[in-house]
């Protein structure tokens, strides 16, 4: 029997690698207790290609995961941005395992002076890091679903730190508590990870903020947030708290089948 827990932690290792180490990422994988056997092929690739367009066109944020076709690998498909000249940042990295593992990874986070002290920071939106891991945590399991292997998986949410090469800053959490874009909580230079088992079949069902809940309060803790403001106790999301986006939210929300309010 693999180790899926091991597993997990392996895929998000290698996938580190080919991330932009200047930037800071949000990156949430599943490893299914049962195993797939998909095959990767340029045929299957084009199918799955389309699949994750269709999947992503009702996000709220219009993130391209699938503008490009993936590259292939007989037991992989990876989904980045098409790069420009030179070595080029990317904004997004998704994978598709044929086991029925998942990957996502969105970059996250933009350089700005703490009110505090006036400290370099790169501030984390509370309202990004909770709709990239509910969005995450849906794909990966509607993937699970698409290979057959729906029930028990474990996931990690990683916030990853930049690492340099040059000078960097902290990361901190950022959110609009007090009327205005602020600090909400403490400095933080290392990476941050919560992992827990989720049953992926309820992922796609209306409870679905429900499992993405504890591990959003787990990545917020170590920076000093201990309440989430976008997802309530009893799982419903809170769409006032993602200011200016609530429509869009809502509009998503309802797409998908989730709970939400005002």
């Amino acid at each position: 029997m693999i180790d899926r827990y091991g597993h997990l932690g392996q895929l998000v290792t290698n996938a580190r690698r080919n991330l932009n180490t200047e930037l800071p990422w949000l990156v949430l994988g599943t490893s299914p207790t049962r195993q797939a056997s998909a095959e990767f092929n340029a045929a299957s690739s084009g199918e799955m290609h389309e699949w994750v367009r269709r999947q992503v066109t009702e996000w709220p944020a219009p993130i391209p995961i699938g503008s490009n076709p993936p590259g292939i690998c007989p037991d992989i498909l990876t989904f980045t941005p098409a790069r420009p000249r030179g070595r080029g940042a990317i904004k997004y990295y998704y994978e598709l395992h044929s086991d029925g593992s998942a990957l996502g990874a969105l970059q996250i986070g933009t350089l700005r002076d703490s009110s505090a002290d006036g400290r370099q920071v790169w501030a984390l939106g509370e309202g990004a890091m909770a709709w990239i891991t509910i969005a995450m945590l849906r794909l990966n399991a509607a993937f699970a679903r698409h290979v057959s292997v729906l029930g028990e998986a474990e996931v990690n949410v990683t916030v990853v730190c930049p690492a340099g090469p040059g000078p960097t800053a902290p990361m901190q959490v950022w959110n609009h508590a007090h009327a205005v874009y602020g600090p909400a909580g403490n400095y933080r230079s290392g990476d941050v990870s919560a992992g827990c088992t989720v049953d992926l079949a309820a992922c796609l069902s209306y409870f679905l903020p429900t499992h993405a809940r504890p591990l959003l309060v787990d990545i917020l803790q170590p920076f000093g947030v201990f309440e989430p403001r976008h997802i309530g106790p009893d799982g419903v999301i809170q769409r006032r708290h993602f200011t200016g986006h609530d429509e869009l939210i809502h509009a998503w929300a309802k797409s998908i089948g989730v709970p939400s309010e005002l």
